[in-house]
C-alpha cells in the first residue's frame, strides 16, 4: 500500500468520504486532496516541523489571520503514518488568481497576526537559508552539476545577500518567509497563505522579494526599493541552487534552476 493510500484509508475511517485522491504537489512534502471530502493531507519527514507548522497555522486562524486552516478530523495532529507525519487542512479550490492588490493586504494583516505569536523572537533569520545554500554550493557533488562559473556567481550573490541582511540595524519583522504565488490562493473573497515551515525573522523587503513588483507597489509601508532588488537577487540565487540539488525530483526543476541563475546574472549586469 503506497503513502497516500494509507492516508486515505485513515481519513475513511473518520467517517469522510474519500475516492481517489489528487496529488496537488510533491516538492519538500506530499500534499494530497483526499477528493471530494474538504480535506488536504500534507505529508512531511520531520515531525518538529510539521509540529510547528500546524500550531502556528491554528493560532494565526483562531485570530483571523489570512491562511488556510488546519482542519479537525478526530485525530490528534501531526499523525504517524508508516513514518511519516501527517497534517489536515482546509481544501480550498484554486480557481481564481489573487490581484496584487490582494495579496499586498493580505501579506500586511499576515505580518500583523504573525507578531502577535507568542515567542516569535525565537524564530530564525531569513539570512539563515541563504547559508545553507552556500553550504550547497560548496558541496563538489551537488546534483545538476553547475558549472564552475556559475557556481561563482551564485556564491558571490548569496554571501553578498547574508551580509546585507545581517547589517540591518532595524528591528526586524515576522515573516512568511516564502510567500510566492504558489503559497497563495483565494478564499472567501481575499488572498490567503499556506506553508508556514519558512517562518522567520527579517525585513518587509524579504517577503516582498518574492512577488511581482506591483505587489511591492500596494504593499502600505514606505519600502527600501535598492534592500528590496538586492533581495530578489538572493532569492533568485538561492532558489536556483535548492533546484539544482532537486534536479532528480522533477522535469522541470533543471528549467527553474536556469531561470532563476538568469535571473541573478541579469540583474548582477
Amino acid at each position: 500500500m503506497d503513502l497516500i493510500t494509507a492516508v486515505a484509508n485513515l481519513v475513511r475511517d473518520q467517517g469522510l468520504e474519500v475516492g481517489v485522491p489528487v496529488n496537488l504537489r510533491s516538492t519538500n512534502n506530499v500534499v494530497a486532496w483526499m477528493y471530494p471530502s474538504p480535506v488536504v493531507t500534507k505529508i512531511a519527514r520531520d515531525f518538529d516541523a510539521s509540529t510547528r507548522e500546524f500550531e502556528l497555522a491554528m493560532f494565526l486562524a483562531a485570530i483571523g489571520a489570512p491562511v488556510v486552516p488546519p482542519i479537525e478530523i478526530g485525530i490528534a495532529q501531526p499523525v504517524n503514518v508508516e513514518g511519516q507525519w501527517v497534517t489536515f487542512w482546509r481544501y480550498v479550490a484554486d480557481e481564481r488568481t489573487a490581484t496584487s492588490a490582494q495579496v499586498a493586504a493580505s501579506l500586511d494583516e499576515l505580518h500583523a497576526g504573525l507578531a502577535k505569536v507568542p515567542g516569535h523572537s525565537t524564530f530564525p533569520p531569513c539570512w539563515g537559508r541563504l547559508e545553507a545554500a552556500v553550504d550547497l554550493l560548496d558541496d563538489p557533488e551537488l546534483p545538476g552539476e553547475p558549472a564552475g562559473d556559475d557556481r561563482v556567481l551564485l556564491h558571490r550573490a548569496l554571501l553578498d545577500g547574508i551580509a546585507d541582511l545581517a547589517s540591518l540595524s532595524d528591528p526586524p519583522h515576522v515573516l512568511h518567509g516564502s510567500p510566492h504565488r504558489f503559497n497563495i490562493l483565494v478564499m472567501d473573497g481575499g488572498a490567503v497563505f499556506i506553508d508556514f515551515e519558512t517562518i522567520e525573522l527579517g525585513p518587509l523587503e524579504w517577503d516582498l522579494a518574492h512577488l511581482d513588483e506591483e505587489v511591492a507597489g500596494f504593499y502600505p509601508a514606505d519600502l527600501d526599493q535598492e534592500l528590496l532588488r538586492r533581495c530578489r537577487i538572493a532569492i533568485s540565487a538561492a532558489t536556483s541552487t535548492w533546484c539544482w540539488e532537486g534536479v532528480d525530483r522533477g522535469a522541470d526543476m533543471r528549467s527553474h534552476a536556469v531561470h532563476h541563475l538568469e535571473t541573478v546574472r541579469r540583474m548582477l549586469a
